[in-house]
């Protein structure tokens, strides 16, 4: 937009193009018209709206490839406690309150993150589990597999367990925001049709 054609953000005059109030952002017609916007409620809104802005873009470029990583097993845990929310545990089959310490669920792995990063997001590896068996019984695995073949069935199960990669997946940044944002609708999905 050129500067001739702008108009004052404050009383909405027009600003001749040499106005030393003029920037790419606002204009303003005189100092009177930029510190009366700048002392206002919509003024004010506006600067803090853009220093959000501001923030998030430079918080957003200071994440490192571990932090979407992350970001995504956040989200893909918190879709897997929702898919399961009506369920019991697939270990113990106890029904635990949420409302205790830390919460009440876990979203646990069949096979942990650490010995199999390729299926870290593969549905059929994770599914809820208490927090006893998850943390404190190192995910009680022998249970895990009896309750998982309840739920998916053997040939499933034997699948899942001859799922074995050379080579580590390695996920990339843009492959890790598609995975966060996928799971978050997916879980608002799922909220949205058990209410």
């Amino acid at each position: 937009m050129k500067a001739a054609n702008r108009r004052c953000k404050q009383c909405r005059k027009k600003v001749p193009a040499d106005s030393a109030f003029v920037s790419q952002l606002r204009a303003f017609c005189s100092f009177d018209c930029l510190q009366g916007f700048t002392q206002s409620e919509r003024g004010r809104k506006t600067i803090e709206k853009s220093y959000r802005a501001e923030t998030k873009d430079r918080k957003e470029k200071l994440k490192t490839k571990s932090d979407y990583l992350k970001e995504a097993q956040v989200a893909f845990n918190a879709y897997v406690r929702a898919r399961d929310k009506d369920e019991a545990c697939i270990s113990c089959d106890n029904y635990v309150l949420d409302d205790q310490i830390g919460g009440g669920w876990d979203a646990g792995h069949y096979r942990s993150t650490g010995s199999s990063p390729h299926l870290r997001f593969h549905l059929h590896n994770c599914h809820k589990q208490c927090v006893k068996c998850n943390r404190y019984l190192s995910g009680n695995v022998t249970e895990y597999r009896k309750g998982l073949i309840r739920k998916i069935g053997i040939e499933n199960v034997e699948a899942l367990e001859a799922m074995n990669e050379v080579q580590s997946q390695r996920f990339s940044v843009e492959y890790l925001k598609r995975i966060k944002r996928i799971f978050t609708k997916k879980k608002q999905k799922v909220l949205q049709s058990g209410q």
